[in-house]
């Protein structure tokens, strides 16, 4: 797999942005908002050009964060499989099923985004290392 530079507090910058937003979608009880940030996630899975948190962090701060090596796959399912549990969850709001699913769903994730920017721990990551040890064989 390809891989990229990346800028360590600007990731996690991300995380935290969507993460918040998730959040405050959850407690206001918006699915507009969980709409809104399951679309900027899953522009961000396509590119990091495309992540609009991470661009902002990086632009202001880009001298001041550690640059790491990344894999472009590992990123973009990361953040895909994010956006796409927020949107699962807007479907369950705008069909009226299960909406109590839906908002523990939302806030599921931004707790795990919230884990993901503060103490470094993926889980989008680590599904995506265990599929691939899985596909591999």
């Amino acid at each position: 797999m390809t891989k990229c530079n990346i800028y360590d507090k600007s990731l996690r910058f991300s995380r935290a942005t969507y993460g918040m937003l998730a959040l405050i979608a959850f407690l206001i009880q918006s699915p507009l908002l969980v709409l809104f940030t399951s679309f900027i996630m899953l522009f961000g899975s396509f590119s990091v050009k495309l992540n609009i948190p991470y661009n902002f962090h990086a632009l202001i701060f880009k001298k001041k964060s550690k640059v790491l090596k990344k894999e472009m796959g590992e990123l973009n399912f990361a953040c895909g499989m994010g956006g796409s549990v927020l949107l699962l969850s807007f479907l369950l709001f705008y069909f009226e099923k299960f909406v109590n699913l839906g908002w523990g769903l939302v806030l599921i994730m931004s707790l795990l985004m919230f884990l993901a920017s503060f103490a470094g721990v993926c889980v989008g990551s680590l599904v995506y290392v265990g599929f691939k040890k899985v596909f591999r064989r």
